[in-house]
């Protein structure tokens, strides 16, 4: 008898102990991570229409032996491949938003891969990665456009408001001799339009020349639809040109790599088998002595690392190692700065990996998720006394209409 009890009280031990690893490890993989199913993703509730012109439908697979890396470089005429072994990148000038790029300067891109679409989602799968379709909505733009006027004409004139919208994929890295072979609008068009919208008084930070010039780099995930770090940084040299302040050098940064990602593309194409699992590539701010809290949307307010181990969550979640995902409102601030210079971050998830290459910069950063928080952006300004406001979306954002209200909501 005594025996039976010792095996069933040791049985329930290596239960609970069992129990605990599984616990602390789904814990470990999902902690201070908001990327659930409360986020916005930038597919309108009817995708575009697709014209295959021959080109298989999602019931058809692709190409077998395609292997296209980010930005489908699968052919022989094909660009140089992305390469994650070296960070060649430099601080090299920018183009001004008024400058006209020279096109012949940008390198093809071509693939022999077919094109899948899953229309119910608007995204397209090339060899193995995957595009969200882009539609221009002039009327979106139109309220876009007037949320931020609104915005530039309520803050002092000696605040300074920079709008970044970022190209996709889709409007980037998609191969030369597909674009015409599905449906989606140019993105180099839809942004001049969306600038012409504008009053003037902001800074349009222009990103789609950057983004070209840098196009056969691994700048975009192949199973996400966000840009990658390296991505956002080309976003974060753009800005620093249009501030008049020097960008530091992506060599300068120290370089981590999680491996295995699986982003949202992965899920809105059924886990599309074609897909290549994406490399994680995350760089460490240079300072130091930088601190982050951030409340969630039920108000608790925690603790994280502006840039964590990614290595730290699932392989659907590790986007969530830029400033601990997608949280209503967040507060950095970097210790080895005295000159009390601050800025407020407004933006969607696009932001999460630019955020953390301002922190060397400002002393105090403020981070406004506009789809969660609650409040008056211009008072916020007002009451914070800040000089720098940075608005930056995705270009699809541009074309949605609720997260389009979900801006003006807190621009009154």
């Amino acid at each position: 008898m005594k025996r039976k009890i010792i095996y069933l009280l040791t049985g329930a031990v290596v239960l609970i102990g069992i129990l605990v690893v599984v616990f602390y490890q789904e814990r470990k993989q999902n902690r201070i991570a908001n990327l659930g199913s409360d986020v916005i993703y930038f597919s309108e509730a009817s995708a575009p229409s697709s014209d295959t012109d021959g080109e298989s439908n999602a019931t058809s697979n692709p190409d077998s032996n395609a292997s296209a890396l980010p930005g489908s470089t699968d052919a022989a005429s094909a660009a140089p491949a992305p390469s994650d072994s070296k960070d060649t990148a430099s601080a090299a000038p920018v183009p001004s938003a008024s400058a006209k790029p020279d096109s012949s300067s940008y390198q093809k891109i071509t693939s022999s891969a077919k094109i899948v679409n899953y229309n119910d989602t608007g995204v397209t799968v090339i060899g193995d990665t995957a595009y969200e379709l882009f539609s221009y909505v002039d009327s979106a733009a139109e309220k876009y456009a007037k949320a931020v006027n609104r915005l530039t004409k309520a803050v002092d004139k000696d605040v300074s408001v920079y709008d970044l919208i970022a190209p996709t994929s889709a409007g980037i890295t998609i191969p030369d001799n597909k674009i015409k072979k599905v449906n989606t609008s140019s993105q180099k068009d839809s942004l001049e339009k969306i600038e012409q919208k504008l009053s003037g008084r902001e800074i349009f930070v222009s990103l789609y020349d950057k983004m070209m010039r840098h196009r056969t780099e691994y700048i975009y995930f192949r199973t996400d639809h966000h840009w990658t770090a390296k991505g956002a940084y080309y976003a974060y040299q753009a800005f620093c040109e249009a501030k008049g302040i020097t960008p530091h050098k992506l060599s300068e940064y120290k370089k981590k790599i999680s491996k295995g990602y699986l982003g949202t593309f992965y899920t809105e194409t059924n886990q599309d088998k074609n897909l290549k699992k994406d490399n994680f590539a995350y760089y460490l701010p240079l300072s130091s002595g930088l601190s982050m809290e951030y409340t969630t949307s039920d108000g608790t307010k925690s603790t994280a690392p502006v840039v964590a181990d990614a290595s730290q969550y699932g392989e659907s979640l590790k986007y969530c190692a830029f400033i601990a995902g997608d949280n209503p409102y967040s507060v950095i601030k970097n210790k080895k700065l005295k000159d009390n210079s601050s800025c407020v971050v407004v933006k969607e998830s696009f932001g999460n990996a630019f955020v953390p290459y301002l922190a060397d910069h400002y002393q105090t950063i403020y981070v406004i998720d506009y789809r969660y928080w609650e409040g008056d952006l211009t008072q916020f300004i007002k009451k914070k006394n800040i000089p720098d406001v940075i608005l930056i979306n995705n270009i699809s954002m541009t074309r949605n209409s609720y997260l389009i209200g979900r801006l003006s909501q807190i621009i009154p």
